[in-house]
């Protein structure tokens, strides 16, 4: 199964950094410390139903940074996460009457959570530098979400001052995809639908695995982007969310980056430009916020000069895509594998 970034790194900026290696930087601009985007209409929550899923309440759920009591179903959902607690809600069909925007997509939601939502809009909360508790009060919700939240060790005692809010179990860093789905869907009383998204989810990994399997079975890849000063950043760790899903299509992290020292944020190193052949894989990936770090990277001589690039093995992602791998939940799983797996195909064909 595919889990999250199990680095143990310290909390609560080791998962924010999948996509830059000083903060939130460019790409994660406007997500849990800083400004959001424009307000969609409000829509109530699409209540869990009555009958099945295992409802279970009154309930009482213990988490890292505290208990959720919940004295019944509920009906008006707020989520404050990065992405996945709104991913995960939208997966078993309870819309929430308002998120925190995710700023990394023009509309702020995910294109794989607009894809659920079938047109439905939800109220987007804006906010600059902390949650806007008085805009969540007025809402009068009756569950917070906050399973994805990277500064909830801070606003735990805020936001359940206002209502039960529900807790990553662990670390927001180390709790699994399968255990944030679980953990959602218990505390919407839907637990039984929760368990049939994991089961299926799973299902489509190990499809597209079996399908792909002479093509991509022990090629090796590496994963880079550029940090926030524009210099290389590779994934080193095996226990990269991202690293985990390829791994589970029959890749393997290259030798040659997992033996680097750490540098910057968990779990990524820095190559230096003179040491680019460092990247050379069976396959290359690149993840770009934008055009201009694509021809950055694809105009140096020293990487147009690497193995892979020559023979065309080098897999390009849009920032959507790759953070669809990086962030793992039930939507954006399948997202990631219809948008990722017939890149690498083409890729190991020519590695």
């Amino acid at each position: 199964m595919v889990h999250n970034n199990g680095t143990g790194a310290a909390r609560p900026l080791s998962r924010r950094f999948f996509l830059t290696a000083t903060g939130i930087g460019a790409l994660t601009a406007g997500l849990a410390a800083c400004g959001g985007t424009s307000t969609s209409g409000s829509s109530p929550s699409s209540p869990a139903p009555t009958s099945g899923g295992g409802g279970g309440f009154p309930l009482t759920m213990e988490g890292a940074e505290g208990k959720t009591v919940l004295t019944a179903r509920p009906q008006r959902v707020v989520t404050v996460g990065f992405m996945r607690d709104l991913d995960e809600a939208v997966s078993l069909g309870v819309n929430p009457v308002a998120t925190t925007p995710a700023s990394n997509f023009d509309s702020g939601i995910p294109p794989w959570v607009e894809a659920k939502l079938g047109g439905a809009k939800i109220e987007q909360l804006e906010f600059e530098d902390k949650l806007p508790f008085e805009k969540i009060v007025a809402l009068t919700p009756d569950l917070i979400l906050a399973t994805d939240s990277y500064t909830l060790a801070d606003d735990f005692a805020n936001l359940t001052a206002l209502a039960p809010t529900l807790s990553y179990e662990k670390d927001v860093a180390e709790d699994t995809w399968q255990t944030r789905a679980t953990r959602v869907g218990k505390a919407l009383g839907k637990s039984d639908e929760a368990e049939k998204a994991v089961k299926a989810v799973t299902a489509k990994i190990e499809e597209a695995k079996t399908k792909n399997q002479a093509a991509l079975a022990g090629k090796t890849f590496t994963f880079s982007l550029l940090n926030g000063e524009g210099a290389i950043a590779t994934v080193i760790l095996p226990t990269d969310a991202s690293a985990q899903l390829l791994a589970h299509l029959g890749l393997k992290l290259s030798d040659k980056v997992t033996k680097l020292p750490q540098a910057g944020p968990a779990g990524r190193a820095v190559v230096a430009t003179e040491n680019t052949d460092l990247l050379d894989a069976d396959i290359v990936m690149f993840s770009f916020r934008n055009a201009e770090e694509r021809a950055k990277v694809e105009g140096d001589r020293l990487f147009q000069n690497l193995p892979a690039v020559k023979r065309g093995a080098y897999v390009a992602l849009e920032v959507e895509t790759a953070l669809s791998m990086a962030f793992p939940s039930t939507l954006s799983i399948p997202y990631a594998l219809d948008k990722i797996v017939p890149l690498l195909v083409q890729a190991a064909g020519k590695a």
